[in-house]
Formats: C-alpha cells, structure tokens, sequence
C-alpha cells in the first residue's frame, strides 16, 4: 500500500484542487496496479493522464468526479463505533 494522499477541497468544499485530484489518481493507479486489477489501473491511468499537469495547460482550480470520491472514501472512511456496543465494556 502507497502512502495516502492529503485531501485538499477547492473554494466550493465540494470538489478536489486539481493537484490533489492528481495526486489521488496517481495513487489510485498504483494500488490497482500492485493490486493486479488491469481494467481499474487502466481507469486511472486515463484519469491521471488528463489531470498530469502540463506546460501550457492549466492546472484546474476545481475537479468534480464523482467516481475519483467514491475511492477517497473507501481510503479514508472512519468506521464509528457505538458507545457500549463493544462486548468487552
């Protein structure tokens, strides 16, 4: 497992900044690659490939995708537990 990237939001806290949207896909595609999952590397690789920033493209301020969030979560999800629901308390 690579190290996780920091989640950074733009000005909406909706969307990723574009570097860390970036980040995120290079992270995604090599998780699934050691993961040995063709078609998910091939995803973020596209993904990664369009974000990658280039001279004379402009970083984006803002990506919204919505697929990209649904893997953040499943890295950085935080499984709460109850009070009192633990059978050694």
């Amino acid at each position: 497992m690579n190290k996780v990237p920091y989640i950074e939001r733009g000005y909406d806290e909706y969307g990723l900044t574009g570097e860390c949207a970036f980040l995120w896909a290079l992270f995604l595609m090599r998780e699934h690659e050691m993961d040995d999952d063709p078609f998910a590397y091939d995803k973020w690789k596209a993904c990664a490939e369009t974000l990658q920033p280039k001279e004379g493209k402009p970083t984006p301020a803002v990506v919204h995708y919505a697929a990209l969030e649904e893997e953040i979560a499943k890295y950085t999800a935080q499984e709460y537990v109850y009070p009192g629901s633990d059978p050694q308390e």
